[in-house]
């Protein structure tokens, strides 16, 4: 049933809006940024395991790829606003040295 991965997908984007809020820097990111990353991984998650052979019935599916929605919705948001401060930042040196 290829129509059952949007129900992982839809509980991958619930890990994901909550990972959003219990997250501290979420300034930084958007608000559709965790649970449609959560969702995304829950889906691809799904389909490898529908493509390995696995039913969807099987357990280890299901803890599969909401791991995996947890995982990227718990990750990227705390990677990003690193990346994003010290972007911002070389671009103000950038920008005050241009005017010397």
């Amino acid at each position: 049933m290829p129509i059952l991965v949007l129900v992982p997908m839809v509980l991958g984007a619930a890990i994901g809006l909550f990972a959003r809020f219990a997250t501290p820097g979420r300034e930084w990111t958007g608000l559709y940024l965790a649970p449609s990353l959560g969702a995304a991984a829950a889906g691809v998650a799904w389909t490898i395991g529908m493509l390995a052979g696995a039913t969807a019935d099987n357990l280890w599916l299901w803890l599969a790829s909401l791991a995996a929605a947890a995982l990227v919705s718990f990750t990227v948001p705390r990677v990003l606003p690193k990346r994003r401060a010290r972007a911002d930042a070389e671009y103000l040196a950038q920008l005050t040295s241009q005017k010397a």
